[in-house]
C-alpha cells in the first residue's frame, strides 16, 4: 500500500526513533523512503580554528547544507539493502512546510515522524512541528511519540465512509509491527428524561432504541474486521455510548492503547487544513502515538452530497 514514505529527520536520536517502522513498512511493498531534512539555521556561529567566528549568511547555509548532506547519507547506508530505495533531501525553509510539500511533490502515501511532547497537567500535547504538519499533510501521517513498541491500535469509526479510510492504512500497519486492534465506535447515549419521554409514546420504547444502535454498530464493526481476521491480524470490537471524543479518550486509557488511528474531514481554509472537532480534541490530549488519514479533497466533497 505505501510505495513512499516521507521520513523527516533533524539529526536527533528522536527523530531518528521512527525508521525502524518506516524501514519495515517500506519493505513490505519494495517501496521507497524519502529522508528529509531541513537545515538548522538558527544559529550564525560555527567553530573556527582559533574560536568562534562568526559566517556570513551564505557560507552558513552552504555549511549547514554540507552537514544536513553528510548525515542523510550516513543514514542513507544504514538502510541500504532492506529490500527498498531509500532517498535523501535537503530542503531549506521551514520544517513543517518543508515536509508537507516534499511529501506532496513526491506524491507520498505515508510521513512518518517521531515527535516530543510537553508535560500538561494530564497529558501530553504535540510538538509544534508536528501538529502543523498533521493540520497540514495530504496523506496520512504517523506520529510516534514513545520508544516502546507499538502492540495495540485502536481505530475509531462512526459508521461513515470518510472515518473508513484509516481502515487500510491501520491494517498495514498492525499487519508490520505485530499489533492486535481494536475497533471502536460510539452510540448515541440518551439520558434517563429522553428515556421517560420515549416510554410515554410506547412503554419500553427508549430502550429498544438503544439496543437497536449498539447493536447495528456492533455488527457494523464486526464487518470491517474482517479483513483484519483474514489478514491474521487479531482484532476486537467495541461498541459504547456517549460523545465520541470521550469515549475515544477513556477507551485509550482503559485497553492501553499506544497508538490511535482516525480518520477526519476539515474545512478548507486561507493557507492550510483545519481538523474536525472530534480530531482536534484527541490530538490535543492524548499521550499515545497518532496515524491521522484525510480522504482526498474529491471524496470529502462526495461525503457531503446528498445520497
Amino acid at each position: 500500500m505505501f510505495k513512499t514514505i516521507v521520513v523527516p529527520l533533524d539529526g536527533s536520536q528522536l527523530a531518528e526513533r521512527v525508521l525502524p517502522v518506516a524501514a519495515s513498512l517500506a519493505a513490505q511493498d519494495g517501496a521507497r523512503l524519502c529522508l528529509v531534512r531541513a537545515p538548522v539555521t538558527e544559529k550564525m556561529y560555527l567553530p573556527a580554528a582559533d574560536g568562534y567566528g562568526l559566517l556570513y549568511p551564505e557560507q552558513y547555509f552552504g555549511a549547514a547544507n554540507t552537514e544536513a548532506l553528510e548525515y542523510l547519507k550516513i543514514v542513507q547506508s544504514r538502510q541500504a539493502g532492506h529490500g527498498f530505495t531509500v532517498a535523501g533531501e535537503v530542503v531549506e525553509g521551514d520544517p513543517a512546510s518543508v515536509i508537507v510539500d516534499t511529501a506532496r511533490l513526491n506524491r507520498a502515501d505515508l510521513i512518518a515522524m517521531s515527535s516530543h511532547g510537553y508535560s500538561g497537567l494530564t497529558r501530553w500535547i504535540l510538538g509544534s512541528v508536528a501538529e502543523r504538519v498533521l493540520r497540514a499533510a495530504d496523506c496520512p501521517v504517523l506520529v510516534l511519540r514513545s520508544s516502546e513498541p507499538i502492540r495495540r491500535i485502536l481505530i475509531t469509526l462512526d459508521g461513515s465512509k470518510i472515518s473508513e479510510h484509516v481502515l487500510e492504512p491501520a491494517l498495514e500497519l498492525a499487519r508490520t509491527v505485530g499489533a492486535s486492534v481494536c475497533l471502536l465506535r460510539a452510540v448515541p447515549d440518551l439520558s434517563s428524561v429522553e428515556l421517560s419521554e420515549l416510554d410515554e409514546f410506547e412503554t419500553g420504547l427508549g430502550q429498544r432504541i438503544v439496543y437497536e444502535h449498539r447493536e447495528e454498530a456492533q455488527q457494523y464493526l464486526a464487518a470491517r474486521a474482517e479483513p483484519f481476521e483474514h489478514a491474521r491480524v487479531p482484532a476486537s470490537c467495541l461498541v459504547r455510548p456517549g460523545p465520541a471524543a470521550s469515549v475515544i479518550l477513556k477507551t485509550i486509557d482503559e485497553q492501553a492503547i499506544d497508538l490511535v488511528a482516525i480518520a477526519t474531514h476539515g474545512r478548507t481554509g486561507l493557507r492550510r487544513w483545519i481538523y474536525g472537532s472530534v480530531t482536534e480534541k484527541i490530538l490535543h490530549t492524548v499521550g499515545c502515538s497518532m496515524l491521522v488519514v484525510r480522504p482526498a479533497t474529491h471524496e470529502l466533497r462526495l461525503s457531503l452530497k446528498p445520497e
